[in-house]
């Protein structure tokens, strides 16, 4: 078992979970037809960061953890209900029992709280479904709903519902035991803030949620609970996670290999790992769509973790978005209807400080979505000093011939917080998978996945001692064309002895992206909308992630066995 840092005890005397019966209804799909909307929201599965603080409190044994009963399904409904059309998900081979599990964990600071985690059980007379299971520990993309809960799997009540009934039918329907976190912050954690890509904190947090969840599995077998007595931990453990998910997975597998715990492969998909790098490409112009959601998470977050980012909220967000406070009971569409925050413009559109001379507003996306004259959130001179120091200290991936890594000496606290939390420089040993899209306009490919493949490749090639196997897939190819020098698959290191059909797999995930893209383009056009406008706030969130996950099963499904 792995012991976190933050929890060297728990206390396995708490009352008997509560049993509920809580199923579907037959009739319509209770899942939303639709995975995420033609909206700017639907690219968020993010679907979509000094001083070192003390992770080693000790939780005391009145935290206990704890588990009570959420919903079951079998596979008929799985297979009806979930409204997975166009996903790649393939039949379920087990029923699945949802609970959800709370358990004691840190903030950003090291303080004590807690969060919960769905906790996903496969069931049923398949070999697949019984005895020795593999887990599956997933981290889920970013949101600005307090309410976020992944135990909710098919309620479209729940923003989480989309994301969850993905993974649940992709991995506990078939087979896994799916660990997945809701984070410190959201659901029923008492913490009022989130540690928006604190690695450490994030990685803290999934430790937790595994610890207890294996807590849980032991403590319920031990009871005789049906739903417990005929599956095993088999050992194997699976480690993924997507768009803020995809930092948050990446981090915690870093952890655990400090750690000398055994992660049998890893999936980070879309995930902004070179989170300098990415930030100075955003304040240099380049704001990605979602730019007004992922702002006040990650400088709240960072805030409570080193203390430096700003003396007062309106030192970096304007006067009337100052109080604005992320997560939020209140959908994000109804804080922007009442002024809370603006839609998506970050920055000023016409600022007149010298040092953005230049500076160009990016891309398309960019330029119509980034920028307003009055309704931006970031505060001009918050960026201009921002701006200033990757002048004077740029980050290796935006020089010519640079050497990909982190500015050696930012000194602007934000660009120091972020170096903090910039993944660059891990180098995975267990077997990777790295997924993502070209075009994606909410964490950027290149920036992110494509300076981590260098990084990984360059490792590889100056010590093949190292034996490493990491496995490259670009879902878009679409494009291929206008990037002749980007591959769209890669293997490094040993990945091109693994057993598995990877170029049929490939094949077949590129070509189910391609459809998909011209269903959303097609559908855009009949309801008399803009088919660019309908790929760009699909991409992220409604196209790459199904594609990813289904290549993310194909690569876990190997189960990487001794030959």
């Amino acid at each position: 078992m792995i012991v976190s840092k933050s929890t060297t005890a728990i206390n396995d005397k708490s009352p008997s979970s509560t049993h509920q019966s809580v199923s579907i209804t037959t009739g319509k799909p209770v899942m939303l037809r639709c995975l995420l909307s033609v909206a700017i929201a639907s690219s968020l599965l993010l679907v979509g960061c000094g001083d070192d603080n003390d992770f080693d409190t000790v939780i005391g044994s009145d935290s206990a953890t704890s588990v009570k009963s959420i919903s079951s399904f079998n596979t008929a409904q799985i297979n009806t209900q979930f409204g997975l059309d166009g996903t790649a998900t393939p039949d379920a081979k087990c029923d699945i029992k949802i609970e959800k599990v709370s358990y004691p964990t840190v903030g950003a600071a090291g303080e004590r709280t807690n969060a919960t985690a769905a906790l996903m059980l496969p069931s049923g007379d398949s070999a697949d479904c019984q005895g020795d299971r593999p887990i599956l520990l997933y981290a889920h993309g970013t949101t600005t709903d307090k309410g976020y809960d992944f135990s909710q799997v098919a309620n479209p009540q729940n923003p989480a519902a989309g994301e969850a009934t993905l993974i649940a039918a992709n991995f506990a329907a078939q087979g896994y035991i799916v660990v997945a976190p809701n984070y410190a912050g959201y659901d029923e954690s008492d913490l009022d803030y989130h540690p928006y890509l604190v690695a450490e904190q994030q990685a803290t947090d999934m430790a937790d949620a595994l610890d207890s969840a294996r807590t849980i599995i032991a403590r319920q077998q031990r009871a005789n609970d049906p739903d417990y007595t005929n599956l095993d931990d088999s050992g194997k453990l699976f480690i993924s996670g997507y768009s803020q998910g995809g930092h948050v997975a990446m981090a915690t597998a870093r952890m655990f290999e400090q750690n000398d715990e055994p992660v049998t492969a890893i999936a980070p998909l879309s995930g902004p790992y070179a989170l300098a790098a990415f930030g100075d490409e955003i304040f240099r112009g380049n704001v990605n769509i979602g730019a007004s959601r992922f702002a006040p998470l990650l400088g709240i977050g960072l805030q409570e973790k080193y203390g430096n980012i700003y003396g007062k909220k309106s030192d970096i967000f304007l006067d009337k978005y100052a109080d604005a406070q992320l997560p939020s009971e209140t959908a994000f569409g109804d804080l922007v209807t009442a002024g809370k925050l603006p839609n998506n413009a970050l920055f000023q559109k016409n600022p007149t400080d010298a040092i953005f001379a230049g500076l160009s507003q990016g891309k398309l996306f960019s330029v119509l979505g980034g920028y307003d004259e009055n309704d931006y959130l970031i505060k001009t001179d918050f960026r201009a000093a921002y701006v200033a120091d990757t002048i004077k200290h740029p980050d290796g991936l935006m020089t010519e011939n640079g050497d990909k890594m982190p500015a050696v000496a930012p000194e602007n606290n934000l660009r120091k917080a972020l170096k903090d939390n910039d993944l660059r420089g891990y180098v995975p040993t267990m077997p990777t998978l790295i997924c993502g899209g070209n075009q994606d306009p909410t964490v950027y490919f290149d920036t992110n996945t494509g300076s981590m493949v260098e990084i990984l490749q360059a490792a590889s090639d100056k010590n093949s001692a190292k034996k490493l196997n990491i496995t490259v897939l670009d879902v878009d190819k679409d494009n291929a064309a206008e990037r002749p020098d980007k591959s769209t698959f890669m293997m490094i290191g040993q990945a091109s002895m693994n057993k598995w059909n990877a170029t049929d797999i490939v094949t077949n995930v590129q070509t189910n992206f391609s459809n998909s893209v011209e269903k959303v383009k097609a559908d855009a056009t009949a309801q008399g909308g803009v088919p660019l406008l309908a790929f760009y706030t699909n991409y992220h969130g409604g196209l790459v992630s199904p594609a990813c996950t289904q290549a993310t099963r194909e690569f876990f499904n190997q189960e990487f066995k001794p030959a």
